[in-house]
């Protein structure tokens, strides 16, 4: 099985759902932007349920593409 390669950025928000959402998707926006755009990089999220009820855990992570 083929490993990823290594994130140029990992990022992991937690807090109220609603601002986790509302700042991942922003966030993640901004970091596809500065590294070039969606042709040159992968952007990752996924959100989870945190430890405290009406919270969450988001993570963004940002790679580059892999050659095809």
């Amino acid at each position: 099985m083929p490993t990823r390669p290594r994130p140029l950025v990992a990022v992991r928000l937690i807090g109220p759902t609603a601002t986790v959402t509302t700042h991942a998707a922003t966030i993640a926006a901004q970091l596809v932007a500065h590294h070039g755009g969606r042709e040159r990089v992968t952007c990752r999220t996924s959100t989870r349920t945190a430890d405290y009820s009406g919270e969450s855990r988001a993570y963004i992570t940002i790679t580059r593409k892999e050659p095809r």
